[in-house]
């Protein structure tokens, strides 16, 4: 497996992403290789990063990258690049399963470490958790429910066990976790800065998470000027740009005076989209038409930010069509589990593969109650999947071949001595 170490190219940068563009003979002699790229369609090249190559190259010198550059990256079909900040491969890695000819905001951090990994994107894996809540700790009305060292040791499991997935499956088949909301209690700094923690820098794979109630619409007016909401919020934009997402719904202002204050606006659903071969996710945070507006004082950039998150209905519709047009298989994502009728009529039409979601703590795995049954035909049903809470200790693993998908339960009470349990395999529509 080749590893390219940058030794020194990103130092002054703050925000560059690595641009590769496979051939079949990049040098004299046959090699598989990888051409880095600074600008979009794969222009500018560098120098080629080839599988034969067995010792680390240097990255371009001592020579810098022109800040805010846009860069591009072309994958082969059985490929993906993973990048991370350790010049080892440690630290917090990316890994871009699909090419794009433009990621100038993918990555806000410095990265020191690329390598090529063979990827089978019709046979692959995906976790699916949701409600890590942290410091939610209790199972059961009257117990208690803000007890930080048990919610760590429990979130501690769940993390210690999905590094264990990694470890066992390979960079090469997992492709990472969904979390379906509540990634906090209330959104708190301190909230906030463990769940951060825990599924950023303890956690060794790409994290897709999605805003529950317990995020934002509980906290709407009910924190400090806004700040818990907004903080979440903001943490998703960021987030979501360190990902190859194939669709964000998020608009926002630039910075503008109007007496007496700086302000700056956000605005639509902030729901997002990416694809892994055929499979097409879609993440819709706390519900599909959920909405909410709240402003609240902004104290890093002393001015007024302004949110109105807005139903993610038209958005939805436009990308589930095209991704219906590509023959995508559609596995949506959001919080709260249920159907309004017009929710109903968009699963309808597009025939929805699955929804995996969370909000009851208690159950993991297909819901017999959320399932529509029968929904497509008969016996072809549209199954619904809650993913359980960190308090208890499990969550799921999809495996996501050519036309099914098979769903097991992983017991994390372990950590990182998981326990897997077949629960069954559903069709891919």
């Amino acid at each position: 497996m080749p590893n390219l170490t940058i030794q020194n190219a990103f130092k002054s940068l703050s925000s560059l992403v690595l641009g590769i563009a496979l051939i079949n003979q990049c040098l004299a002699i046959e090699k598989d290789c990888a051409n880095l790229h600074e600008l979009q369609q794969y222009s500018d090249q560098l120098f080629p990063l080839c599988e034969a190559d067995a010792d680390p190259q240097a990255f371009h010198g001592d020579q810098h990258l022109a800040d805010d550059s846009t860069t591009s990256i072309q994958l082969a079909p059985d490929q993906a690049l993973e990048v991370c900040d350790g010049p080892d491969g440690s630290g917090i890695c990316r890994t871009y399963y699909n090419s794009t000819d433009n990621v100038a905001d993918a990555l806000a951090d410095n990265f020191s470490y690329a390598r090529l990994i063979p990827f089978n994107h019709h046979d692959f894996y995906m976790a699916f958790i949701s409600d890590p809540q942290y410091p939610w700790s209790c199972k059961k009305y009257k117990e208690n429910c803000d007890d930080k060292d048990k919610a760590w040791q429990e979130n501690m499991n769940h993390v210690q066990s999905l590094n264990a997935l990694m470890s066992d499956l390979g960079k090469e088949q997992l492709a990472g976790v969904v979390i379906n909301g509540d990634l906090t209690a209330f959104g708190y700094d301190w909230q906030f800065d463990a769940y951060y923690q825990l599924y950023h820098k303890e956690l060794k794979m790409n994290v897709y998470p999605g805003l529950g109630n317990h995020d934002i619409s509980n906290n709407v007016n009910g924190c400090f000027v806004n700040n818990c909401a907004s903080r979440m919020m903001l943490y998703l934009r960021d987030h979501v740009r360190t990902l190859n997402v194939r669709s964000f719904d998020y608009h926002s202002t630039g910075t503008y005076f109007e007496f007496p204050l700086l302000k700056k606006k956000y605005s639509k659903s902030f729901a997002y989209s990416w694809d892994i071969g055929d499979i097409h996710f879609v993440q819709l945070n706390n519900y599909p038409t959920y909405t909410s507006q709240w402003n609240g004082w902004n104290f890093g950039k002393a001015r007024m930010d302004y949110f109105d998150i807005q139903s993610a209905r038209e958005w939805l519709l436009n990308d589930l069509e095209q991704a219906s047009k590509e023959g995508k298989h559609i596995i949506l994502n959001y919080h709260i589990s249920g159907f309004t009728n017009e929710i109903r009529d968009i699963l309808r039409r597009y025939k929805i593969s699955a929804i995996f979601a969370g909000h009851l703590h208690s159950f993991v795995g297909e819901i017999d109650f959320h399932t529509l049954w029968d929904f497509y035909g008969p016996g072809e049903h549209l199954p619904v999947f809650l993913g359980g809470a960190a308090v208890f200790q499990k969550y799921m693993l999809v495996r996501f071949s050519e036309d099914q998908f098979e769903v097991s339960i992983v017991k994390s009470d372990q950590g990182a001595s998981y326990e897997l349990e077949s629960e069954s395999v559903y069709p891919l529509y």
